[in-house]
């Protein structure tokens, strides 16, 4: 066995941790857009921005890029709606967004736990490997419950550590830069 368990976690996890970390960097962008869409809510439908004159409308879901040297580009104009419409729409975005960022963290914690659950089989099958290479009579000594429960309940807390070992720091460092950004 490794003497890390950092590096044990890594050698025989490293594409699922590469692949949940991707999932926590692509979850990161619904995450940002949660925090801008009510400061879009409250300063236009509600507050009134944009809709000062009597059946004013604005583009909902307009697609525009300013691109340096070839002007602005607009590839959907959007629809117009009034400030009623807008504010409807602006909250179903939300509550959307909402309902994404609470399946991406159902998806990250399944996969934490599925991770954590089948590297504690490996763990357990290597002590099983271990503790089967001592010679038979170690084994009069020793009751077999006290190696059942070294295998089985010593080493179920670290089934928690090791779905969270590399994806923790980086899911609450990227919300803390998100927000940060935000702010």
């Amino acid at each position: 066995m490794e003497p890390s368990l950092a590096r044990y976690i890594w050698r025989h996890t490293k594409k699922q941790q590469i692949w949940i970390l991707l999932i926590v960097l692509l979850s990161m962008i619904p995450y940002f857009m949660s925090f801008d869409l009510p400061k879009l809510i409250v300063n236009g439908p509600i507050q009134g921005k944009g809709f000062e004159q009597p059946g004013a409308t604005q583009p909902f879901m307009r697609l525009h890029y300013d691109l340096p040297f070839i002007g602005e580009v607009q590839l959907f104009s959007g629809f117009q709606l009034d400030r009623t419409a807008t504010l409807l729409a602006l909250s179903v975005v939300f509550l959307l967004l909402v309902v994404i960022n609470g399946l991406f963290k159902l998806y990250i914690n399944t996969y934490k736990g599925r991770l954590g659950e089948r590297m504690l089989r490996r763990i357990r099958f290597d002590l099983v490997d271990r503790v089967l290479r001592f010679p038979p009579f170690y084994f009069k000594r020793v009751k077999s419950a006290e190696v059942a429960t070294m295998v089985k309940d010593e080493v179920e807390p670290l089934g928690g550590f090791i779905g969270d070992a590399f994806l923790q720091p980086v899911l609450l460092g990227g919300q803390a830069l998100t927000a940060m950004l935000f702010i």
